[in-house]
């Protein structure tokens, strides 16, 4: 009598995919941002320990899918894309990925919240300091998206909000926590980015107070905020499938 099991056949992965999925996440993340140059195909070779053909057939897969521009040639090089938006494509898709959306939702609140209650406890001056800046940072570009909704403006604040949440996540001092948020965060975006087009007026509500709790060691008060801040962009999410 057999027993079955959970095992299945294993899919040699290819380098260039490897390098695809580090490329995608540091653009999905916010790392490089729309219109920046990114590093030379020699440079690329030499941070990722790759051959510059990996670098090459990797490269060849983001431009396919439109994430970033090649210019070959003397002066040429890898430029960033800003992301293309279709509101009524992106409520279609949420509306049929419904599980998706909850499951990313779910995943980040108890991935951030835990790393945001460790924050409190071991956080440094030097984390405030730099999450203060981002902070106010995120009010400016906040307040310049209000009077133009432009993709680039958007863009500039969701930058700015993922350093901010990869900072907390960071002064947890636990590398197994950042990078769970940085996956957390990922997954979000992945079912739910598109949708994100424009920026409401809370967008920037409750970090300040997450950052206050943290700055007090107040681990409770801390992790709450973080809840309560992650459901209000699930809210915001739903309100506009429903439009």
């Amino acid at each position: 009598m057999t027993t079955a099991t959970a095992l299945t056949p294993i899919r040699q992965i290819a380098a260039h995919e490897l390098v695809v999925d580090q490329m995608r996440r540091a653009l999905e993340l916010g790392q490089f941002r729309p219109g920046d140059r990114l590093p030379t195909e020699r440079d690329l070779a030499e941070m990722l320990d790759v051959s510059r053909t990996v670098v090459r057939a990797a490269v060849a897969v983001l431009e396919r899918e439109g994430l970033i521009a090649v210019r070959r040639g003397r002066g040429g090089g890898f430029t960033v894309q800003a992301p293309t938006y279709d509101p009524a494509e992106a409520r279609r898709l949420m509306r049929e990925n419904k599980t998706a959306v909850r499951d990313a939702f779910d995943y980040r609140i108890v991935v951030e919240t835990g790393a945001t209650r460790l924050a409190a406890v071991r956080r440094r001056a030097s984390d405030l300091s730099k999450l203060r800046s981002l902070l106010e940072s995120m009010d400016d570009a906040l307040e310049a998206a209000m009077k133009d909704q432009s993709p680039q403006r958007v863009t500039d604040f969701q930058t700015l909000d993922s350093a901010f949440h990869l900072g907390i996540a960071q002064a947890c001092r636990n590398d197994y926590l950042l990078d769970a948020v940085a996956d957390a965060r990922r997954k979000m975006w992945l079912p739910v980015g598109a949708i994100f087009g424009r920026l409401e007026a809370n967008a920037n509500d409750h970090h300040e107070a997450i950052l206050d709790a943290i700055e007090n060691r107040d681990p409770d008060t801390a992790a709450a905020q973080m809840e309560e801040h992650i459901l209000g962009t699930r809210k915001t999410l739903e309100s506009w499938l429903k439009r």
